[in-house]
C-alpha cells in the first residue's frame, strides 16, 4: 500500500497548516485539509480510514494531539481531494480530534469534528498519518472518539501504511 501527500519543500503545505490565510482558518484553526492519494489497496479492501496525529505534542499538552480521523472512505475512492473534511462527508465518516478533549472543551462540530491543521506552537513537528485498508464498513456515527476506531478497525484491518509529514513552526 502506498500513500501520497504533496508537500512544499519537505513540509505540509502552507494552505493546510499554522502559515494558511486568514480565510482559510475557522474557529482559530486551519481547516482546509490536504488531498490524499492511496494505491495498492489489498485485495479484500472494502474501505479505508486515515488517523493523523502529533506524538511531538506530548511535550506541550501532555498528549498525542488529534488532528483528524475518518473512516468507512470505499475503497473505489483512491483519492480524496483538498478539503474532503469539509467538503466530501458523503464519503468518510469523522470522528473527534483533540479539540474535543474534556482540556480543551471546544463544542462545535465543525472544530472538533473535522480536520484541523499543524499549528506546532515549539518547534517543528512530526505528524503521523496512519491509513488502514478495512475488510468492511466499521459501525461509527460522526463524533466517535480514537479509541472506537482503534477497538472496532483492530480485527478488521488487512494493512496499514504510514507516512510522516512534517509541520513547520
Amino acid at each position: 500500500m502506498k500513500i501520497t501527500v504533496p508537500t512544499e519543500n519537505g513540509y505540509l503545505a502552507n494552505r493546510y497548516s499554522k502559515h494558511a490565510t486568514q480565510n482559510e482558518y475557522y474557529n482559530k484553526n486551519p481547516f482546509i485539509s490536504f488531498p490524499i492519494q492511496v494505491a495498492d489497496l489489498p485485495t479484500g479492501t472494502k474501505t479505508w480510514a486515515l488517523t493523523l496525529l502529533d506524538f511531538d505534542a506530548v511535550s506541550v499538552s501532555g498528549f498525542p494531539w488529534i488532528h483528524w480521523i475518518a473512516a468507512n472512505i470505499p475503497a473505489t475512492e483512491q483519492q480524496l481531494p483538498e478539503n474532503a473534511s469539509r467538503e466530501k462527508t458523503d464519503i468518510l465518516i469523522q470522528g473527534k480530534n483533540s479539540l474535543a478533549s474534556p482540556f480543551i472543551g471546544e463544542k462545535d462540530p465543525l472544530s472538533n469534528e473535522h480536520y484541523i491543521g499543524p499549528t506546532p506552537p515549539d518547534k517543528d513537528h512530526d505528524y503521523q498519518l496512519t491509513v488502514y485498508a478495512l475488510d468492511q464498513q466499521l459501525e461509527l456515527k460522526p463524533g466517535y472518539w480514537l479509541n472506537d476506531f482503534l477497538h472496532q478497525s483492530e480485527a478488521h484491518t488487512l494493512a496499514t501504511e504510514q507516512l510522516v509529514l512534517k509541520g513547520r513552526v
